[in-house]
């Protein structure tokens, strides 16, 4: 089993609409392969960890090479793993903000400004920083007390890393509704669009 990250820029302005398109294509198929990782994006770039099988996610990562919607893709590590490291999520999502730098240690000097293609190519400090503060969904206090109990507090603790994940995709979808409605009114398309994402955001019996 391997991790790999990676850092890109967006081709094109990315909405809430594309976003949430995106967002949705990687957790369909990375749930197909067994496949699971985090996405971080702000200022048109996006940081990216997938961790799975060797061949299926080294197979991802052509793929991924080869996507239109972003361009200088830039492989930061590929390594041999034991354990899977966000195996909470098929594909983990979070907008970074400034208010997030406030929260991780030794990044509180930086903005979102400083999420940019430039400075995470040559700062694996940061890259580092943000993954591991995601990676436990911004509950490291509660997550470092409760891995000491049974199965069931655990639950609660995936429960808790799948509900922000719910968060975000709701709030792109409100966000893309409402943008379509300003500017002329929903179509079929977003309806589905609604759908897929409701289906996503519907807990697995």
């Amino acid at each position: 089993m391997i991790q790999i990250s990676y850092i890109s820029q967006a081709a094109a302005p990315m909405s809430s609409e594309d976003l949430l398109s995106l967002l949705m294509q990687c957790r369909r198929n990375n749930m197909a392969r067994d496949i699971t990782g985090m996405l971080l994006f702000a200022n048109g770039t996006f940081l990216q960890v997938v961790e799975g099988d060797d061949r299926v996610v080294d197979d991802l990562v052509a793929v991924i090479g080869k996507d239109p919607r972003h361009t200088s893709v830039q492989l930061l590590g590929r390594r041999a793993i034991e354990a899977r490291q966000y195996a909470d999520w098929s594909m983990g999502f979070e907008r970074v903000t400034s208010d997030s730098f406030k929260t991780i240690e030794g990044l509180r000097d930086f903005s979102e400004k400083d999420f940019n293609f430039a400075t995470l190519a040559s700062s694996q400090s940061m890259v580092q920083g943000l993954m591991e503060h995601y990676r436990v969904s911004h509950w490291d206090p509660l997550v470092r007390e409760i891995d000491a109990k049974d199965k069931v507090i655990e639950h609660l603790r995936v429960a808790l890393v799948q509900s922000r994940g719910r968060a975000e995709v709701a709030s792109l979808v409100l966000e893309s509704v409402i943008a379509a409605a300003n500017g002329g009114g929903v179509n079929a398309d977003h309806l589905r669009m609604c759908e897929s994402a409701l289906a996503l955001l519907r807990p697995k019996s």
